[in-house]
């Protein structure tokens, strides 16, 4: 089923629950995508002209919130995987990736997190996405819908110029 709404667009099953944050707009706003079992997809957009006075692009952003989780002292392993987006173009840099790590406090056990995320720019209609999926524990059987879901994103600049 394809959600469409501000000129985003995502494909969902159709038995999965919507939640708009109140007071979205198109210039700034927020949603989560999730299903029965309370896997949830979550999706932001702002303003690119602010987001860009912090992070110049996409994989700077990235590479910003990787290093955070490198300088964890508790830190025990990360793993970080990069994918293709099937929506990228000129006008759509973009980051997609997946981060898992570890971390183990002193006399405690090890917790696992995974984190999905991708994030783009929209440079026609100047703003930022950010796209994430997250879980706790080593498995999760949703991550694969999870990055289907976060492939199937589109922001749809193009024919909001048209109306």
């Amino acid at each position: 089923m394809l959600l469409s709404i501000y000129g985003i667009e995502l494909q969902i099953p159709k038995e999965y629950f919507v939640y708009v944050t109140k007071g979205s707009l198109y210039f700034k706003g927020d949603l989560e995508i999730s299903d029965h079992f309370k896997h949830v997809v979550r999706l932001f957009w702002d303003d690119l002209d602010e987001f860009k006075k912090i992070y110049e692009s996409p994989e700077e952003f990235y590479k910003e919130k990787l290093g955070s989780i490198e300088r964890d002292k508790d830190l025990v392993r990360i793993k970080a995987d990069v994918f293709s987006w099937s929506g990228a173009d000129e006008n759509h840099p973009f980051h997609f990736h997946k981060i898992s790590y570890s971390t183990r406090k002193r006399f405690t056990k090890e917790l696992h997190h995974c984190m999905i995320g991708l994030v783009a720019f929209c440079e026609a209609c100047s703003r930022r996405y950010i796209l994430f999926y997250e879980h706790y524990g080593e498995k999760d059987d949703y991550e694969e819908t999870a990055l289907e879901l976060l492939d199937s994103f589109r922001c749809r600049c193009d024919s909001e110029s048209q109306a």
